[in-house]
């Protein structure tokens, strides 16, 4: 099975280290920038690059991956000339099969690994749960059968409840790593060392993973003390996008707390 990488970002990236890593032969990188591509398919000999999405003048792919900016999604389709029977499909976690719709010829299909990405930071695709659509049985399966090659949590998931997913990933994985970053903030301005409260983060995902969050929550909000809760808005006056943040996450919990 071979397989063409579209983009150049931190997606398109660790699939290039995840496929080569599994002995998945990549045929073709394309990026709009000919340099990034080059940059990415240079870790090894014989990959094909270029800046053309006419990859019926490239070697061919079984399945073209299409890691491009949601909103290009349509754009690029429409652009690509593929190969009689290829499978093209995208990592968007929220934009459905419909998105590529304007393709001319072949198959559609969706491959979202559901991670956080960034250059800097290697990933273990092994653990990385995979998330597929297809528009026929045939890209289903040629899809399960290359995502098995990178991982070992595969699933067969429809666009909307692939939405819903990304939905929570978005407050697991976005909201929680800005929180931190808040956090870091806030001790940095006290010059205070941030590696204090490493023990605790890793404590309370800990904890999470192993109980329903919502029944192990502590804190002044679940407690319901408000005179902790003042003092601690009377330290966020100087920082009003702190203080707003803090009244609706403690709101929040004291809701939950309240309904169950």
């Amino acid at each position: 099975m071979k397989v063409g990488i579209i983009g150049s970002g931190n997606v398109a990236t660790h699939l290039v280290k995840g496929f080569w890593k599994a002995g998945v032969e990549i045929a073709v990188v394309y990026s709009r920038t000919l340099s990034a591509a080059q940059k990415l398919a240079a870790e090894r000999g014989g990959v094909h690059v270029t800046d053309s999405l006419d990859f019926l003048q490239a070697p061919k792919a079984d399945i073209y991956l299409m890691a491009v900016a949601d909103q290009a999604l349509p754009e690029v389709a429409a652009q690509m000339d593929v190969p009689a029977g290829a499978v093209v499909a995208h990592t968007s976690g929220t934009q459905p099969l419909e998105a590529l719709a304007g393709l001319t010829g072949g198959q559609t299909g969706v491959f979202y690994p559901l991670q956080t990405f960034s250059k800097e930071k290697t990933v273990e695709w092994t653990d990385i749960p995979i998330c597929l659509e297809g528009s026929t049985k045939e890209a289903e399966q040629s899809l399960e059968a290359l995502a098995q090659r990178l991982s070992r949590k595969v699933v067969l998931l429809a666009g909307p409840a692939r939405k819903q997913l990304h939905l929570a990933a978005v407050f697991a994985c976005n909201f929680t790593n800005h929180l931190w970053g808040v956090a870091q903030d806030i001790l940095q301005r006290a010059a205070l060392p941030t590696d204090l409260l490493e023990p605790l983060v890793r404590e309370t995902m800990q904890k999470a993973f192993l109980f329903p969050p919502f029944t192990v929550q502590t804190g002044p909000a679940q407690r319901g003390d408000f005179s902790t809760i003042q003092a601690h808005l009377q330290l966020l006056e100087t920082m009003p996008q702190y203080r707003q943040l803090y009244e609706e996450i403690t709101q929040s919990i004291q809701d939950q707390k309240e309904k169950a």
